[in-house]
């Protein structure tokens, strides 16, 4: 199978790369089902027509981010069908994930959680302070 091909030659790509912003690979040997630690999503799903649709990237850890709703759903162009492109490997969807948490997409034309945008752009401090006690209670630590 195509996709399979594709899946295996990135995992080699993350391997040899060892990025310091995340770890990934399958689970229980599933090439189709990996894990990511990022400090950030953990379940992330191929579909069998990969890569010519995106991976599906939840958050198990609550996140308080205005392109991470409450379901741990992201809103990253990168993971929506008619943004994703067969050239994007995993290593740059877990790329752009990460710089997303220091840098959230709140432009016009991203879709994002707009009261905890709004206090992003008005109240750093408080958005700050409200993610932290957020990773605290949630993931346990900071």
């Amino acid at each position: 199978m195509y996709s399979a091909k594709v899946i295996s030659l990135q995992l080699k790509e993350v391997e040899r790369k060892n990025s310091p912003c995340f770890s990934t690979g399958p689970v229980s040997e599933d090439l189709y089902h990996w894990e990511a630690i990022i400090t950030g999503p953990k379940d992330i799903h191929f579909p069998l027509d990969y890569p010519f649709a995106p991976p599906r990237v939840i958050f198990k850890t609550k996140v308080y981010h205005p392109n991470i709703n409450t379901y741990g759903n992201i809103f990253l162009k990168m993971l929506n069908p008619t943004h994703f492109r067969t050239n994007n490997s995993i290593n740059d969807v877990l790329t752009e994930i990460h710089q997303m948490l220091t840098a959230p997409q709140i432009s016009e034309g991203h879709f994002f959680v707009e009261e905890i945008a709004r206090i992003y752009v008005e109240d750093r401090a408080a958005f700050e302070t409200t993610a932290l006690a957020w990773t605290v209670e949630h993931a346990g630590g900071a």
